[in-house]
């Protein structure tokens, strides 16, 4: 540094230990020669480092000494009672002030004081309370709340307050504070956070940060992809205790160009089960084309969107491009993924674990109609949502395996149970229907017999399998449609059952006992009851049915009626806030 700037930034400093500085100050400002000036400047850095460490005070954060507050050194500013009242006081010791509070009021508002007051402890009969691990600030701050309302803690002072308070279970307190701690969480502190209410024992704490964690649980991969299994378990189940509806989207999309009138298959439609439901538009597509097919998979209470789109290449030209989306219901935000390692069309999926499958399909890029040179891919893919990456695993066993190709169904139609996914297929000599499983802990395919003979039940065209234990498979033939129910435990299938020729399309959903299905003859979704065979529509989606996919999603539960505006929870102050003596 040159000398005139060095002596510049003296003169703007006010040291500690003027005598020893003004003596340096003179021996460089006055030197006999250039070096004698920098040899002091040196020993200058090193004497102030010195005093700094023994002789001044410590400093706070950014380098500052702290200051200390008026209340602090004023003992009629640490005093609270309500105005008019009369009550007697009770002397609190923290750390390190002491503080005259009226212990009634104090009571309303902690249940901690509360149990004081009606056990009539020793500390109450003599008005002195000792809490020396509390804090001084942190219990001015909730004198502050329950005698004037008022409520301002920066980050630094969050902490401390929520301690004391959770200690002193304050919970309108608390209340103020979990308002607060929204706005300072990120991803690089929300682990922090976390770590120190499960140290101090705050449930309250504890459930605000795993609902952040939840409500992000994919997009926060980087941190919720190294919690313990049992904490990711937990967080995946705070994210569907919203209500869960019935969904819709236009999967695949052959119609040009894009016209008003096709703006509608641009949209992801809700509806609840309850009586007099109505269907809603909950978020758009997360692309712009004209032509498009993805296949659904739900899993995390995430929608994952994946397959591909035709997209305008220069003047005339068009190409397909292969992508994958990831839509959250809790933030309406859709979000890019990995796209597949290959260009698939009209391919199932099936969720195991906290894995999806991709199986089979056939070449995305030309979206027309198949035909006898169409071939089915063999490979299978696994995505991770943590790492966002796909990968092949075991490919489906094809040597004497068919599938009927399809433009209003995927294929192979498959299902996921227990730890498995079942593949339905026929055989190629016999055209005799066969399940094939796939233990996603092995890595392994096997056939399941015995077969579906034509003579069990005529089923040239499929149009469902899903369900638990038994799965159920839906077809049809020109005649009628057939419901015939597989036990994988048993390995026995159950009798063919009629029911009305209706053509169903797409992909349908099982949940529970029920199959929702889209039948765009009838230009809605049927709800179907596997058991009884019982059928009945649901209100028409606002546009027209066509190859849609049926999903369940939650999405954020209604706002309590406590956090509304001008609740008691949405207001800064607790009840019968008033302001103390001597402020």
């Amino acid at each position: 540094m040159p000398r005139r700037a060095l002596c510049a930034t003296l003169r703007s400093q006010r040291w500690g230990g003027e005598g020893l500085w003004a003596t340096a100050w003179h021996a460089v400002t006055h030197p006999p020669r250039a070096a004698a000036g920098w040899a002091l400047s040196c020993l200058l850095c090193f004497l102030r480092t010195l005093t700094n460490f023994f002789l001044l005070p410590s400093k706070g954060p950014g380098g500052l000494a702290p200051r200390a507050e008026p209340w602090e050194s004023s003992p009629e500013q640490r005093i609270y009672r309500s105005q008019g009242a009369g009550l007697p006081l009770i002397t609190v010791q923290t750390d390190p002030c002491v503080f005259q509070v009226e212990l009634a009021r104090l009571a309303e508002e902690s249940a901690y004081f509360g149990a004081l007051v009606r056990s009539q402890m020793q500390e109450a009969a003599e008005g002195r309370l000792v809490l020396e691990h509390v804090p001084s600030g942190a219990f001015r701050a909730i004198l502050e709340f329950v005698f004037l309302g008022h409520f301002g803690l920066g980050e630094e002072e969050l902490l401390p307050a929520v301690q004391a308070a959770s200690y002193l279970l304050v919970p309108s307190f608390l209340e103020q504070c979990w308002l607060a701690l929204h706005p300072l969480l990120r991803p690089h502190n929300c682990l922090s956070y976390l770590r120190f209410a499960e140290a101090i024992g705050c449930p309250e704490m504890r459930a605000v940060l795993c609902q952040y964690l939840s409500a992000q649980l994919l997009e926060l991969a980087p941190v919720t992809g190294q919690l313990a299994p049992a904490l990711q378990e937990e967080l995946a189940g705070l994210r569907t205790r919203g209500p869960e509806q019935l969904c819709v989207l236009r999967k695949e999309n052959l119609r040009a160009p894009a016209t008003p009138d096709t703006e509608p298959l641009r949209g992801l439609y809700c509806l609840p089960l309850r009586q007099g439901g109505t269907w809603r538009r909950a978020t758009g597509l997360p692309f712009r084309a004209d032509k498009w097919s993805f296949s659904t998979a739900q899993l995390l209470n995430y929608l994952f969107l994946i397959g591909g789109y035709r997209e305008r290449r220069g003047a005339r030209g068009f190409a397909f491009r292969m992508a994958a989306f990831r839509y959250n219901p809790l933030s309406g935000c859709w979000q890019p993924t990995a796209p597949l390692l290959k260009r698939r069309r009209h391919f199932s999926t099936a969720v195991v674990g906290q894995r999806i499958y991709a199986v089979g399909g056939w070449y995305l890029d030309t979206l027309l109609a198949p035909d006898g040179g169409t071939a089915l891919y063999a490979a299978v893919e696994r995505y991770d949502p943590w790492s966002d990456s796909w990968a092949f695993v075991s490919s489906l066993p094809l040597t004497d395996f068919t599938f009927a190709v399809s433009l209003a169904h995927d294929l192979p139609l498959c299902a996921a149970h227990a730890g498995s996914i079942y593949a339905l297929g026929s055989v190629q000599r016999t055209g005799e229907k066969l399940l094939l499983r796939y233990d996603v802990g092995a890595d392994t395919w096997q056939e399941l017999l015995p077969t579906l003979t034509r003579a069990d039940a005529d089923l040239p065209g499929l149009y469902f399998l899903g369900g638990s234990e038994p799965l159920y498979v839906m077809g049809g033939n020109a005649r009628e449609n057939l419901v015939i129910s597989f036990s994988p435990g048993a390995r026995r299938w159950g009798p063919a059952r009629s029911l009305p020729k209706c053509s169903l399309a797409g992909q349908g959903v099982a949940r529970g006992s029920r199959l929702f299905m889209a039948a765009p003859e009838l230009g809605t979704v049927l709800a179907l009851e596997l058991g009884s065979l019982a059928c009945c529509p649901l209100p028409a989606p606002p546009f027209p049915l066509s190859y849609e996919a049926l999903f369940f999603l939650h999405f954020p539960p209604p706002p309590s009626p406590r956090g509304e505006p001008g609740s008691e929870q949405g207001q800064a102050g607790p009840r019968g806030a008033r302001s103390p003596l001597g402020q």
